[in-house]
């Protein structure tokens, strides 16, 4: 689940003065004659918004099939358009298989068609993690699809490759001079056969933080997508805190987490963040009701000469399903309660919820 930024207006662009030059005279001096000058530093800022799980697939599919694109995001479009980085784990390939789009025989088996990847870059989706339990549902040769498509629609991802070889190789982009840098990685696969490791990045430390040190000094902000967990459980698993644990002090700046289907909440660690799930965005699953429930994690990125961070974060409350939307009023405020109570005490006093 790779493609990163739309240029942005309202929300907060950069805050300019680049290199600017001031002359102060101003306040008595041992030497009338002197001048003293100050340089003030560049402050940039970016917009990112991560959303949780997207199946293109199942009944999603057949209306993209229909010509009906944007169906999945026709209200998510407007808030989407306010970001210059929009985030989704792509939790479906995307490949031809002739109109199906989820399997005959088993309905935990699914695709979305090629013009998913149009879907996809319609609505403002710049950057998609691949690494995840369907990422072969299809096989190879419909992964492959997947990131041909994405590519020719511009459509950044990370966590699935071609070739071995340019696995753990993050997504970089940069809007705004900052420069952004995604690893995507999974704890979970639908197949047993262990090939898989050859086209999807493993949640492996060993293999994963060699290359966040590599690019740490040559990017502004790491970013890596977890796929892993429980599903439905209530909590992250211990393996999963150990992970975000171990890449947060590993050098990742934000940790984005998905799999178990229901959201969680934040987690502050020394001015790095843990989202150890963001639950659902394009995703049906009506049995449960967390499953139907989340939010979307807005950040302001910030770029001075203290260095690259988040300055302010937003949960934005999300009603999942084939149709995801913003909630407000009652539905708000549950989803509300359920994240703080399962977020740090260090996080709650930052986390903010007015606005989309």
């Amino acid at each position: 689940m790779t493609r990163l930024l739309v240029g942005f207006g309202l929300v907060g662009v950069a805050w300019l003065t680049i290199g600017s030059f001031r002359a102060d005279f101003s306040g008595a001096s041992s030497n009338p004659g002197t001048v003293r000058t100050t340089f003030q530093q560049v402050e940039r800022s970016i917009q990112l918004l991560a959303v949780g799980d997207v199946n293109l697939g199942r009944i999603v599919g057949q209306q993209i099939l229909r010509g009906d694109t944007l169906f999945p995001f026709v209200f998510a479009v407007d808030t989407f358009a306010r970001r210059d980085i929009v985030f989704a784990n792509l939790e479906s390939q995307l490949s031809d298989q002739g109109g199906e789009t989820q399997h005959p025989g088993n309905n935990l088996v699914f695709t979305g068609p090629p013009g998913g990847a149009s879907s996809l870059r319609l609505a403002g989706v710049t950057v998609v993690s691949t690494a995840n339990n369907h990422a072969l549902d299809y096989g190879v040769r419909a992964l492959k699809e997947t990131i041909r498509y994405l590519r020719g629609a511009g459509i950044a991802y990370a966590g699935t490759a071609e070739d071995s070889m340019q696995l753990y190789v993050p997504v970089v982009v940069t809007r705004n001079d900052i420069r952004v840098a995604l690893f995507a990685v999974t704890d979970v696969m639908n197949i047993e056969d262990p090939m898989w490791k050859r086209h999807v990045a493993e949640a492996d430390t060993g293999r994963l933080l060699p290359r966040v040190r590599a690019y740490r000094d040559s990017v502004d902000f790491i970013i890596i997508s977890y796929h892993g967990g429980e599903e439905y459980a209530d909590t992250p698993t211990r393996r999963t805190r150990d992970f975000a644990d171990q890449v947060i002090r590993g050098g990742v700046d934000l940790f984005l987490g998905h799999h178990p289907h229901v959201p969680y909440g934040v987690e502050d660690v020394d001015g790095k963040y843990i989202v150890h799930s963001l639950g659902n965005f394009v995703f049906r699953q009506p049995d449960l009701y967390w499953t139907q429930r989340s939010f979307a994690f807005s950040a302001t990125l910030t770029k001075d000469s203290a260095g690259t961070r988040i300055v302010a974060f937003r949960c934005l409350p999300v009603l999942a399903g084939v149709q995801p939307a913003f909630a407000d009023g009652v539905e708000a405020a549950r989803i509300q309660e359920r994240t703080e109570r399962l977020s740090s005490r260090t996080a709650l006093t930052q986390i903010a919820w007015q606005g989309h």
